[in-house]
């Protein structure tokens, strides 16, 4: 399944900012929801992966720097959201692992791509 966000991880989420918490609360909550409208607006499989292999490739449309550690800790509650969707069964270690690109482009986007293993 391929999920585009068409946006990079909002930037409230981001470990390095200091935001109040309830700001961060709301950004969290915006993100999984977001993730699991997407799944369901797609279509999801009858049963969670067990295993799965997500692909997450950040489109940026500037020229400046970014940690892609940093995008992809501002990931974790569309990673969640794609549980709370029912697409994956868990999150953890055992069930999931991950592969990161980064790239410049014409548009910002995030694009996720799970696969069943």
């Amino acid at each position: 399944m391929r999920i585009e966000l068409g946006h990079l991880p909002d930037r409230r989420l981001n470990p390095n900012k200091r935001h109040h918490w309830s700001v961060v609360a709301k950004a969290k909550r915006n993100a999984r929801d977001l993730a699991t409208a997407l799944i369901l607006e797609q279509g999801k499989p009858a049963t969670p992966y067990a295993k799965a292999k997500i692909s997450i490739l950040f489109i940026a449309s500037d020229k400046r720097k970014r940690d892609v550690d940093n995008l992809f800790a501002s990931m974790k509650p569309y990673v969640d959201g794609l549980v709370g969707g029912k697409l994956i069964e868990d999150d953890s270690a055992m069930h999931v692992t991950y592969e990161l690109n980064y790239m410049r482009g014409k548009e910002e986007n995030t694009i996720i791509e799970i696969e069943e293993l």
